[in-house]
């Protein structure tokens, strides 16, 4: 496995007070990053605290060491460590962030701009298979909370193991966490399976709303603003609905729109394996990123100005790929 910059490996090493951000409305792979990080500094002696929005959603709130989120007990920090986000513009943070020394910038995303003062940006499967080879480089053992966390956060990236970005050294570091002595069946199945039934019918709304244009190749479907407040707000919107369109056959590129504010949408884009468009190009254009398969940002425009961009893109791509062949 490749090493983790030893730069924040000696850093980390050298000092001892750290905050941990993540981006806005965070995921399985944000929540199991940030929790598996906190806790191992903590066994080495470091002092921890998190910043995390809250509320986190249903099938996340698994863990005993989401007690200790949003309580900042120090004035000043050696480091602030952000995990899995792209750019700091994205990250989740105390509007009077406290005073540190420098910035610390753990990522996966392909998009990523290198903003930290020390940078490890790989495009690996899930951020958690980053901090996994961290917390080995610093010799830290895992505890049943840290594996769960660290389980989480690649389960719920890859989709389970679905995914294109899923490579050997994926499964790997599943492996490795599989020699614990615990059970990731229970687990899988909260993360994957359960919803309550807000969000069942939150996730039958989408379905219900789903359009196919261009031939069929692209999906998209909205969740307006009431049909979200319906269904108990944006914690209900689970990680998968994202995905519901690109499971359609013949579809390349699935386009979710959610109403969180009036006029304002979360965009989550996600493109099938042999889809030639590179989605996060398209985030990056609107602000965003993520990864050539999954991407996210925020929208404040017309609909059909996004959908005639995303048509276009895809059109080119595809024509493209085409001419190559």
């Amino acid at each position: 496995m490749k090493k983790i910059n030893e730069k924040i490996i000696d850093y980390i090493n050298d000092h001892q007070f750290f905050l941990i951000i993540t981006h806005q409305k965070p995921d399985g792979d944000a929540i199991g990053s940030s929790i598996a990080l906190g806790k191992g500094l903590k066994k080495i002696g470091k002092k921890v605290n998190y910043f995390i929005q809250m509320p986190i959603e249903q099938n996340l709130n698994l863990f005993d060491e989401i007690e200790f989120f949003n309580k900042i007990t120090y004035k000043e920090f050696d480091a602030v460590i952000t995990v899995d986000c792209s750019t700091w513009s994205h990250t989740y943070r105390p509007e009077q962030i406290p005073e540190y020394k420098q910035l610390i910038n753990i990522d996966h995303h392909i998009t990523n701009e290198g903003y930290g003062d020390y940078n490890h940006v790989e495009n690996v499967s899930a951020n958690a298979e980053l901090i996994y080879r961290l917390l080995c480089q610093l010799n830290i053992p895992l505890d049943e909370e840290m594996a769960d966390a660290l389980f989480t956060g690649i389960s719920t990236d890859t989709g389970s193991f679905q995914f294109s970005n899923v490579t050997s050294e994926t499964h790997e570091i599943a492996a490795q966490l599989y020699k614990y002595p615990f059970s990731y069946a229970e687990l899988s199945r909260k993360l994957h399976h359960e919803k309550s039934i807000e969000q069942y019918k939150m996730y039958g709304a989408a379905i219900q709303n789903i359009k196919l244009i261009n031939h069929g190749t692209i999906s998209w479907t909205l969740l307006d603003y009431s049909t979200i407040q319906q269904y108990g707000g944006d914690v209900n919107i689970s990680d998968d609905i994202a995905n519901i369109g690109v499971n359609i056959k013949g579809v390349d590129v699935a386009v979710t729109l959610k109403e969180v504010e009036k006029q304002k949408y979360r965009v989550s884009l996600r493109a099938s394996s042999e889809c030639a468009l590179d989605v996060s190009k398209i985030a990056k254009f609107y602000g965003g990123g993520g990864h050539d398969k999954a991407a996210g940002f925020t929208y404040q425009s017309e609909i059909e100005i996004l959908l005639n961009k995303i048509v276009g893109e895809y059109n080119i791509a595809k024509d493209r790929r085409g001419r190559q062949q």
